[in-house]
């Protein structure tokens, strides 16, 4: 094979595993943001927000 048509061959190569690197990291980088955002925080959800918890509260309204 002819020395130069052999370097192009190689960069064409090169190029392309670099290329199906950074898009199998772009991958794994969502995976694992799809995965952190279904995993409960361990944080309870208030019912009501705390304005609104505040103002039935001084009002006398029981929270429903």
């Amino acid at each position: 094979m002819h020395p130069e048509l052999h370097y192009q061959l190689m960069q064409a190569r090169v190029a392309d595993l670099h290329a199906q690197a950074q898009r199998d990291a772009l991958a794994r980088a969502a995976r694992r943001t799809r995965h952190k955002r279904r995993q409960p925080s361990g944080h309870p959800v208030p019912r009501l927000p705390a304005i609104r918890r505040r103002i039935l509260a001084a009002l006398g309204v029981g929270s429903a």
